[in-house]
């Protein structure tokens, strides 16, 4: 098979959220031997120099609003992207901004370029009744993804492609003490992790109303480890707040971003992933979780509960902290329902999560478009 150039679109300029690593993560382990990536990006930032370090030609190109305002502004970019995807001889465009892949639609008619939009969410976004029928392909993360859109338009054109972790890196075989003194945990306390964006759709106003519930029955005994970037100014202070209110400072810490994901994962005993409906496509972290054999409290959504079932995790109303008191507790005090969980979230990441095989299930999709745009 010939060459193919495929131009992956970021709507960030950092490598810090889930759509982001699932990109780099898909970039690592493309065959270069068939598959060129080119990327742009809106900005100068982190994600261009992890790029240009994975030798990847990028365009910095920020994306102003679809409005008549900005006609002529939006014209004069759909062609510099025209003029890049004709010199670059591309063929595939490859996005999950939704406002981007409705521009891809039009450079892609004056390029003979094919268009992929990546549907990380179940949440309908303002372009989708455009999309499902102007884009060539559309991936969603999850089957819940499906619902967003006409299936009677999107059925020949929608496929399923889970996200991947790299199962090597997000092992189950470390050493948690040599960790938990690494990165300055209390062995004898149970840590909880939380990993994502700093905002109430995630579910963190669950979670510390759970601690304080816990703290009221065993003072001191659980700890909280809340790792991410707040989504909006202002968001991490409504939560500090509400931790200060229930005075659970010294149960709860923020850490921040952290860039060893994988290393919070397994130093820590449960993996808290209270989102509500909507907010997410399934999530990365509850199988980057379970692929270190760190069991999973998870809500019961739409997507969420694909990766996250009975047989690997603990799944629970949203906004009920009270549930998720329970299912810590139950995972606290039974060794043998944690250990089960555990090898069972391990062995089912390995065969659905794997990196290799979302990579694999991409590229075949990539070589269905190319060779039926060749007929």
């Amino acid at each position: 098979m010939k060459k193919v150039n495929i131009l992956f679109q970021s709507s960030y300029e950092h490598a810090r959220m889930g759509g982001q690593k699932s990109l780099l993560a898909l970039l690592d382990n493309l065959d270069r031997e068939v598959f060129v990536p080119f990327l742009t990006v809106p900005y100068e930032g982190e994600l261009k120099e992890i790029a240009i370090k994975k030798d990847i030609d990028v365009l910095v190109q920020p994306l102003p609003g679809m409005k008549p305002v900005n006609y002529f502004k939006l014209k004069k970019i759909r062609d510099r992207f025209v003029n890049y995807v004709k010199e670059n001889n591309i063929s595939i465009i490859h996005t999950d901004n939704d406002k981007f892949a409705f521009l891809a639609t039009f450079i892609a008619k004056k390029t003979n370029s094919k268009t992929i939009y990546h549907a990380r969410v179940t949440s309908n976004r303002k372009y989708d009744k455009l999309l499902e029928k102007r884009v060539d392909r559309i991936i969603g993360i999850s089957e819940a993804v499906r619902n967003r859109f006409n299936s009677k338009i999107t059925n020949s054109k929608f496929s399923v492609i889970f996200n991947g972790v790299d199962c090597n890196l997000f092992s189950d075989v470390y050493d948690k003490k040599a960790l938990q003194n690494k990165l300055g945990l209390d062995p004898i306390k149970k840590n909880l992790l939380f990993v994502g964006q700093i905002k109430e759709g995630k579910g963190l106003l669950d979670i510390i109303a759970a601690a304080k519930l816990l703290n009221e029955r065993q003072e001191n005994v659980f700890h909280f480890y809340i790792l991410g970037k707040e989504s909006d100014p202002g968001n991490l202070e409504i939560f500090e707040n509400r931790i200060q209110e229930y005075g659970l400072k010294d149960n709860i810490k923020f850490m921040g971003q952290q860039d060893k994901v994988h290393e919070w994962l397994q130093a820590t005993d449960i993996l808290l992933f209270p989102s509500h409906e909507g907010v997410e496509g399934m999530g990365r972290v509850p199988f980057e979780a379970m692929a270190t054999g760190t069991p999973v409290v998870a809500t019961n959504i739409s997507g969420v509960n694909e990766a996250v079932t009975d047989e690997v995790g603990i799944l629970i109303n949203q906004e009920d902290p009270e549930a998720m008191v329970k299912a810590i507790e139950r995972l606290a005090n039974d060794n043998k329902l944690y250990d089960k969980l555990a090898k069972a979230g391990r062995k089912r990441a390995m065969e659905l999560f794997d990196i290799k095989i979302h990579a694999k299930k991409v590229m075949g999709l990539y070589e269905k478009m190319v060779i039926s745009n060749e007929n």
